[in-house]
């Protein structure tokens, strides 16, 4: 106990002398507390107590939440973060963004060996969390969507990230539709079974044919694995009946991948894969609406280590704050391209998508995620080039010009390029 006459810069209210000065909680004579009545208020006394019980609890507390905090951060650690160097202004200009919508680049890799550093990505979305409208929305792109990739020849979409990681796959959403992406995570295929895992599985009306599916892709990815040097996942076979199944995390994962088998609704090849995806991950929110702050952290505490993201923790730490709110917003879905915009081609022994007509796609999308602030009219139509990357050093340059020469399989190429891009002055405000 501090006596009167310590220096510090702690002050209670508590007088812990007596009448003559001495400190009434010496042992050096016990009948200076036990003297006459007069000089102890006890109801003051008892006050004091519950003060200081008080103190005591709101102490409690605030070091619980400090100990949370602490391993928040330290748990927060697993996860990769890994910035993206330089802000890409030079291929997006004019992109459309607003400031009470945050986009996310939402990446699934086909890691198979533990070596892979860049793989191509089986799954690309948007997940564009909209605090003005509301609204939590998801775009799939279609992964054999035909793009332009900056500084490469023209490609499919799901190989910007093997050439050139997320900052190219950004770059390269950005500048072929326009849209702002804010951040972005990146899960393979471990993340995702063991997010599936921590939130206990999924239940999906699925048909027997897409049950034997799955089957059948459990079985290849284990023995990709083993060979790969990762751990196979094991996972126990579905019954192939159909009806409602449900998933673990393994077998989530090979629905969300599945695309050679119809959806119950009639969709097939990409399409249907897309649609799974989305399905999945409406899934997991609802989920994630009933689940307890440890399931949570567990997700990211479990899962971390398969993820890249440029989200900080002081971001992560918001987001999770407000997420109870988020939550509740509305779930639409959306894919690039619409039906009727895009034809099948297939260009140099390649099946791809392409676009008929860019400056309506982004246009759709642009309406889709930022709503009213984005009119028609400021898209224009005329075909114009769009400002492209330098060329990577020793990488094959962007193709400048329509290719419409045949193929080995006298299968027509008309290759959209650079120059084919439509420069649209989006109504949504310019980055």
């Amino acid at each position: 106990m501090l006596s009167k006459n310590n220096s510090s810069d702690y002050s209670d209210n508590f007088d812990v002398s007596g009448s003559d000065g001495r400190n009434i909680y010496s042992s050096s004579n016990r009948s200076h507390f036990l003297g006459p009545r007069r000089f102890i208020n006890f109801k003051k006394l008892r006050k004091r107590k519950i003060i200081f019980a008080c103190a005591i609890i709101i102490s409690a507390v605030v070091g619980l939440i400090g100990g949370a905090m602490i391993y928040t951060y330290r748990m927060l650690d697993s996860l990769n973060y890994q910035p993206i160097q330089g802000s890409g202004t030079e291929y997006v200009a004019g992109s459309a963004c607003d400031p009470m919508i945050l986009n996310v680049a939402l990446f699934g890799v086909d890691r198979h060996e533990e070596s892979d550093v860049h793989s191509r990505s089986d799954s690309i979305l948007i997940l564009s969390l909209d605090s003005r409208h509301k609204k939590i929305k998801l775009t799939s792109l279609m992964r054999d969507l035909w793009v332009h990739v900056p500084g490469y020849k023209d490609t499919r979409i799901n190989a910007a990230i093997a050439l050139g990681g997320e900052s190219l796959a950004i770059k390269t959403i950005e500048q072929n539709f326009g849209i702002k992406i804010d951040r972005f995570c990146t899960v393979d295929f471990e993340g995702f079974r063991d997010i599936i895992d921590i939130i206990g599985g999924l239940d999906i009306e699925i048909t027997a044919k897409e049950a034997h599916h799955i089957n059948r892709l459990l079985l290849e990815l284990d023995s990709a694995f083993s060979q790969g040097g990762i751990k196979p996942f094991k996972s126990p076979l579905l019954k192939e009946v159909d009806g409602r199944h449900h998933l673990n995390g393994a077998q989530s994962l090979q629905y969300a991948r599945s695309r050679k088998v119809p959806t119950a609704e009639g969709l097939h090849d990409d399409y249907a894969r897309t649609f799974r995806q989305r399905r999945v991950i409406s899934l997991v929110i609802n989920k994630f609406k009933s689940s307890s702050l440890p399931q949570i952290l567990a997700v990211i505490e479990r899962a971390g280590p398969f993820v890249r993201t440029n989200l900080k923790k002081s971001e992560i730490i918001t987001l999770g704050k407000n997420s109870l709110k988020y939550l509740q917003y509305e779930f639409v879905e959306f894919r690039i391209p619409q039906d009727g915009n895009f034809s099948g081609q297939n260009i140099n022994g390649a099946s791809v998508l392409v676009i008929d007509d860019l400056s309506r796609a982004r246009y759709d999308l642009a309406k889709f995620i930022y709503e009213d602030s984005v009119k028609e009219s400021s898209y224009s139509k005329e075909k114009s080039k769009v400002r492209t990357a330098p060329t990577h050093q020793n990488a094959p340059t962007a193709t400048q010009t329509t290719d419409t020469s045949k193929n080995s399989n006298n299968t027509v190429s008309s290759q959209p390029t650079a120059t084919n891009m439509a420069s649209t002055a989006n109504s949504a405000k310019p980055c």
